[in-house]
């Protein structure tokens, strides 16, 4: 087993770059990681989607993570992940599902793929058990908010939305399930272009009260 020493984790279910971490998240620090090198379809499923793994991989990482601080069983089954070009770190149940994904500082994950060089694929069979189709091109932020906007907007009265409906797509529409509808469909798919507009609105009309 390869390993590598003193690294950070920051784990959600969702994965988000390092770059997306908050100052109130829960940064864990890690002493010893076990390093596994998967094959790139492998990566990407565990990195985007809801999958278990079978045991093999389980029995080949359990309790090989050591952490500075912490002993929580919750931790038996940690280890980094690795395709050969990208690294995180995953934390599994004692089911083999995946329960946490973190990213990892650039000079920790680029350490892990020049150890990844020198060390064999490791191959055990997995199902997706959801495809969780994540957005890869919107940062935490974009997603909190968007989040924040459809909950405003389900609860929003006809007239406020009838008229936050004009100032985005100046236009005239009447039926609220159409204007709830395209408001959804540009969120998704053109994000930034409405959001922020919805969001200052909705900051404007003290959606907190």
């Amino acid at each position: 087993m390869n390993y590598i020493y003193d690294v950070l984790a920051n784990f959600n279910i969702s994965f988000f770059d390092f770059y997306d971490w908050y100052d109130t998240d829960d940064i864990i620090h890690i002493k010893k990681l076990p390093i596994v090198k998967v094959k790139s379809n492998f990566f990407y499923d565990i990195k985007y989607h809801d999958v278990k793994v079978d045991s093999v991989l389980l029995e080949k990482i359990y309790k090989k993570c050591i952490f500075f601080k912490t002993n929580k069983s919750i931790f038996n089954y940690v280890c980094a992940v690795c395709d050969g070009r990208e690294a995180i770190i995953v934390m599994f149940n004692s089911k083999g599902r995946v329960i946490g994904r973190s990213s990892m500082l650039i000079d920790e994950e680029n350490e892990v793929i020049d150890i990844c060089e020198c060390i064999d694929f490791f191959c055990c069979d997995y199902v997706i058990k959801n495809k969780v189709l994540f957005d890869h091109f919107k940062t935490r932020q974009d997603l909190s908010i968007n989040g924040l906007i459809i909950d405003q907007l389900s609860c929003m009265n006809h007239d406020k939305l009838k008229y936050l409906y004009f100032d985005c797509f100046d236009e005239i529409e009447d039926d609220t399930n159409k204007m709830f509808d395209r408001f959804i469909l540009n969120l998704k798919n053109d994000f930034n272009s409405i959001s922020y507009k919805i969001y200052e609105f909705l900051q404007l009309t003290s959606f907190n009260k």
